[in-house]
């Protein structure tokens, strides 16, 4: 089988670890291109055939009136040392960009992509030369990615399956900004526009599933990031409870962890019960690193790899996951079902999440009784106080956590579910 993913970042492991490509895609038993609009080179263990077009390859287009873009392979999957490097451009670009241009730089994006003409470009002949049996889109709230949706299944007449992990169509969000509304109208326009090509639309959200079926009329479903369970282990809670955070600190994650962080001070202000290590790879200020580290109840810590924190989470107790608690976060993260949220299943701690209960990954692990959920902001203190005192209930929701993983979070049952999605989607398309 051959699927084509279209990818609105790059396919970097080494720039984003725990890539959840990858994830899905590790040893596919059938051939994979990647067409992804951005610059850099990608690096997986998944792929080796790509087509690459960036925002200034779609803005000569548009002014030459001819199409372009880059086809290339590339040989083996490899560690590069200058990851950490590109990912620290990439991440100062976008934030020049999104805070310095915002919404309006989205338009002119928009603009200059819609306006694109790739038909008789090099792209044709990539396509002709790989000849897709499916397309699978993984889409985060983006117009090009619609308009190279149409494009691809216009070429080739290849199913469509995409996934998003944005609340992307719904109207229901806190945001002032008029650029921000005309581009949202124009997407939910665009969306019906392209809904039609769709075989499956895949979510992260149960809730977001059901509205998008409803509202577009195309079979809904759900795909989530699988993880390892092996055998249960159990691991007792001595010495003081060690609580690891692991993830960025963006969509106001800080302030709840800047909550936490008071909660402990004041549980530990006689001697340490617990702790908190915080390891990102965002830049903190100075008021930040104030809230967030005092050496005593708080560390802040460097970025790890994937490898270095699954044994830090082997040593300690509890896997911590955060959301925000102000309105207009709440609203834009309440179908967020962050990759975390498997990634501390299999961690083999407890898991703590601390959030609003209408936050999608908060509210799944809550259904399951999979973890310590805290919904309000003034709780935090008193459940941990409660699990200071009787760290015997951490073990149980360790073993709670593995128990979910293990069910409905094995990364072989998540593969063959994408893989049996892909093959229904080439048989319709052949008896049609």
């Amino acid at each position: 089988m051959r699927v084509l993913v279209l990818t609105e970042e790059i396919w970097n492991d080494g720039i984003y670890p725990g890539n959840v490509m990858t994830n899905w895609f590790m040893d596919f038993p059938g051939t994979l291109a990647n067409l992804y609009l951005a610059s850099g080179e990608p690096n997986n263990p998944c792929c080796s055939r790509y087509y690459q077009i960036t925002d200034k390859m779609a803005a000569r287009s548009l002014i030459t009136k001819k199409g372009t873009g880059k086809w290339f392979f590339t040989r083996s999957y490899r560690e590069t040392e200058s990851s950490a490097k590109m990912r620290d451009v990439n991440r100062i670009s976008n934030r020049v960009i999104k805070n310095t241009f915002g919404g309006t730089a989205r338009l002119c994006r928009d603009f200059v992509w819609l306006r694109s003409d790739f038909k008789d470009s090099l792209l044709m002949d990539f396509l002709e030369d790989f000849r897709p049996e499916v397309i699978f889109s993984l889409r985060f709230y983006s117009r090009r990615m619609l308009y190279m949706e149409r494009l691809l299944h216009s070429v080739t007449g290849a199913p469509v399956i995409t996934f998003t992990g944005d609340d992307e169509y719904s109207l229901r969000q806190l945001n002032f900004s008029p650029f921000y509304w005309t581009r949202k109208l124009l997407f939910r326009r665009d969306l019906r526009r392209t809904a039609s090509i769709y075989t499956k639309y895949l979510t992260l959200s149960e809730r977001q599933a059901k509205e998008m079926e409803e509202d577009l009329g195309v079979p809904a479903g759900i795909l989530r990031k699988g993880g390892q369970f092996t055998e249960y282990s159990k691991k007792e809670v001595t010495g003081p409870i060690r609580i690891i955070y692991a993830g960025r600190l963006y969509c106001n994650r800080n302030k709840t962890l800047a909550a936490i962080a008071e909660a402990l001070a004041a549980i530990n202000e006689k001697e340490v019960l617990i702790t908190l290590e915080i390891y990102t790879r965002d830049k903190v200020n100075k008021k930040e690193q104030r809230l967030l580290c005092d050496d005593r109840s708080v560390f802040l810590r460097d970025f790890v790899s994937q490898d270095e924190l699954k044994k830090i989470y082997k040593e300690s107790d509890i896997a911590l996951l955060t959301e925000s608690f102000d309105l207009k976060n709440r609203l834009l993260t309440k179908y967020s079902f962050s990759t975390k949220v498997v990634d501390c299943l299999a961690s083999s701690c407890a898991v703590l999440a601390i959030g609003p209960y209408e936050n999608e990954g908060i509210r799944y692990l809550k259904k399951n009784k999979a973890a310590i959920c805290i919904g309000k902001q003034e709780n935090i203190l008193p459940v941990l106080s409660h699990f200071v005192k009787h760290p015997d209930k951490i073990e149980v929701y360790q073993r709670r956590a593995w128990e979910l993983g293990q069910r409905e979070h094995q990364k072989e049952k998540i593969k063959d579910e994408i893989k049996e999605l892909f093959d229904m989607a080439v048989n319709d398309n052949k008896n049609r």
